[in-house]
């Protein structure tokens, strides 16, 4: 099967349509990967690391330039679309697949409908909760097959949204990234810690992670910087930029214990992390939700918490037994080796034969 994938450009293929560029191939599909943007304003610009002197002209900069970007997108629209249109024609694929987080701008219509007209079944995995703010993103619905979702929950309502299709199909972990790794005596105590939190600022995330202070916490992350300046969190934050790609690995490695927050807005449902954690075998303790209870049966292969007094004691017991977190880890690895992207792949193309 010829697939298409395309949507926005990410180096060393660190994103999810690059997972699933690897897990299709590693089938025997031919993949094609189209970018419709590339222009990595975020790296581009120097980051403020920890320095919060820094972070606030970092954040206006980074979002005038990303202003910039999305509205001369028109102007760029249409070479695109011709460029796109001519890939199309030499390719000729079976399939096209996108993945379009929340806040991502829509693509342009006219190459969605080119790709219709070229009787091209076009699917969206959408790695977010609903965009119900995106207007153009939703009223594009329609020109998709079908939509892909993490998230169990979110099924009906991209049917209330007009969607024609919509399928269940939970994260996974990258055979390439999301590795099992031993940190050498150079960087072991750079990235050691007891516990661990890696993932970006968001409003609620420095609520859990305050309570674990006191057992050594390092957070990796990006937007860190957006806390207060006298917050208590920032003397655990690494910098901007840190703990991203090949070092998420190595600091599952070195961490005792990795903390984990399925997000509000998920619900009932599971991250992405849910599965790269213990791909990498990393000790995992995040928040007690059903989906991930459904993949990690609880105490077995992941520990769960639902309280900040259930989340302490856990913390000060698992820290005490590592002989208890080696069997738990060990078991949490057998089962995300069952869910890696190629997984996920195959399950796709078993609904894409629906459409071939």
């Amino acid at each position: 099967m010829k697939v298409l994938l395309f949507g926005d450009y990410a180096t060393n293929g660190h994103s999810v349509l690059g997972y699933y560029q690897r897990g299709f191939e590693a089938l025997g599909h031919e993949v094609q990967f189209f970018p419709m943007s590339s222009d990595g304003s975020d790296k581009k610009l120097a980051n403020p690391g920890k320095d919060s002197k820094g972070a606030y002209p970092f954040l206006l900069a980074r979002r005038a330039k990303k202003r910039i970007y999305n509205l001369t997108s028109p102007l760029r629209a249409g070479p695109l679309v011709s460029k796109a249109i001519s890939m199309i024609n030499d390719f000729q694929p079976n399939i096209a697949l996108t993945s379009q987080g929340g806040k991502s701008i829509a693509w342009p219509s006219a190459f969605l409908e080119a790709l219709n007209e070229k009787n091209v079944p076009i699917f969206n995995y959408c790695t977010d909760f609903v965009p119900e703010d995106d207007k153009a993103f939703l009223a594009s619905i329609s020109l998709y097959t079908g939509i892909f979702t993490y998230n169990r929950n979110f099924v009906p309502v991209w049917y209330w949204y007009g969607a024609k299709q919509v399928n269940y199909i939970p994260f996974a972990s990258d055979s390439m990234l999301h590795v099992p790794k031993r940190s050498d005596l150079d960087h072991f105590s750079y990235y050691h810690s007891p516990i661990s939190y890696l993932g970006s600022w968001k409003p609620p995330s420095s609520l859990w992670p305050t309570l674990l202070i006191p057992y050594g916490l390092k957070i990796w992350g990006n937007q860190w910087y957006k806390l207060p300046v006298n917050h208590e969190l920032r003397t655990t934050w690494q910098g901007e930029g840190k703990g991203m790609h090949e070092e998420f690995a190595l600091i599952c490695a070195a961490s005792d214990i990795v903390f984990n927050v399925v997000q509000t807005s998920s619900g009932q449902g599971h991250s992405m992390k849910t599965f790269e954690i213990p791909a990498c075998r990393g000790f995992a303790l995040t928040n007690r939700t059903e989906e991930q209870l459904e993949f990690f049966p609880e105490d077995e292969a992941c520990v769960y918490f639902s309280t900040a007094e259930e989340l302490i004691d856990k913390t000060e017991f698992y820290l005490k037994n590592k002989k208890t977190r080696e069997k738990i880890v060990e078991k949490a690895y057998q089962i995300a080796m069952k869910h890696r992207y190629s997984d996920r792949a195959r399950d796709m193309v078993c609904i894409f034969k629906e459409f071939v």
